[in-house]
């Protein structure tokens, strides 16, 4: 009975070392790409409303970047659609934006990516990672009322 103790004491040892391990990869793996959403006012329907969308690198080093909307059903783009890159450098922050328009409530949203774009300077480091989780997403509620 002792020995079977022992035994499971172990095993359950071996389980929880694997599950923290698991748990740090995964944090580190999302927080190479940061994307914010700001928050929406609710609007009318039809209303023109403004996305912006924060994109911050945690990578090692400057990598190229694209971003673009998402969401769960169908919104206008008044002034377009535009796909936004840019060259992503540790802790940096920068702010994209796109008019939107929708006559019904809308998950809408933004999803950074990492990509192999040539529009870092070439003094710069512009590899991505490699092996990596290489985007972040984020969405946000649009209400509209009547």
């Amino acid at each position: 009975m002792y020995y079977l103790q022992i035994l499971s004491s172990c095993i359950i040892a071996i389980f929880l070392g694997i599950y923290f391990q698991l748990l740090t990869t995964e944090a580190n793996i999302q927080k190479l790409l940061d994307v914010n959403v700001i928050p929406m006012e609710p609007a009318k329907p039809g209303e023109k409303v403004e996305l912006a969308c924060h994109v911050q690198s945690y990578w090692t080093d400057c990598a190229p970047v694209k971003i673009y909307t998402l969401s769960n059903s169908s919104i206008d783009f008044p002034f377009r659609n535009l796909t936004y890159s840019f060259c992503a450098c540790p802790g940096e922050t920068k702010t994209f934006y796109w008019i939107i328009q929708s006559s019904r409530t809308v998950n809408v949203g933004c999803k950074a990516a990492f990509h192999l774009d040539d529009v870092c300077p070439e003094d710069q480091n512009s590899i991505p990672p490699q092996n990596k989780r290489r985007y972040g997403v984020n969405m946000k509620t649009l209400k509209i009322i009547n």
